[in-house]
């Protein structure tokens, strides 16, 4: 009984260590916090967390794992808010996106970020990474809807991705509209992902 009371504390030590580093992050906006740090938010040792992370960038890819599982829950309150394979949904997911990367901006660069672990992840990329296979489910849809099933859904979904990426990027950058200082992100979002979409319906007509 001991043991199995004493694997389950640690198991909990590990989460609220996870917890303590994100809110961290969330606090300072950046990855600059020490194992001390984070283990006393957690209200441990400054050696506890070593049971369980041989170092501060095993906890980072712990915490990554918690922002890209938030990310997924918000893709599908997000989609689950608009009808299937509506084009106002995958629009809606690309907003989601775009405020994520604003709002949580030092969880958006650890997610994308090669950790020393890029191979790894690449392996178990769709268990990883839900928000986008809801991202490809909304464009299997909106493909069926429109008599054009033929379409890879999955290279589509990935160019949508890509451009709602990019656009991320340049905005984290202040480079968004550095050629034309009218440009909005989601404006421009929207006007290129309709574009993408537009030759799908036209090429079922």
């Amino acid at each position: 009984m001991s043991k199995t009371r004493c694997s389950y504390h640690h198991g909990d030590l590990r989460n609220a260590l996870i917890v303590a580093a994100a809110e961290l992050i969330e606090r300072d906006g950046t990855l600059d916090f020490t194992m001390a740090e984070a283990a006393a938010r957690a209200g441990v040792s400054a050696a506890a967390p070593y049971r369980h992370f041989t170092d501060k960038e095993e906890l980072l890819r712990g915490v990554r794992e918690l922002a890209i599982l938030g990310l997924g829950y918000a893709a599908d309150e997000t989609a689950s808010a608009h009808p299937h394979g509506s084009i106002e949904g995958i629009l809606a997911g690309g907003h989601m996106y775009l405020a994520y990367a604003r709002e949580k901006h030092a969880f958006f660069s650890l997610m994308w970020e090669d950790r020393g672990d890029i191979e790894e992840r690449r392996e178990k990329v769709a268990e990883e990474h839900g928000a986008f296979m809801v991202l490809v489910n909304m464009v299997e849809a909106f493909c069926n809807a429109h008599g054009n099933s033929q379409v890879n859904s999955l290279h589509l979904a990935t160019q949508i991705w890509a451009m709602g990426h990019g656009i991320a990027t340049l905005e984290a950058n202040r480079l968004i509209n550095l050629f034309d200082r009218s440009i909005e992100p989601e404006a421009l979002l929207d006007q290129s992902v309709r574009t993408m979409l537009a030759g799908v319906v036209g090429a079922a007509a």
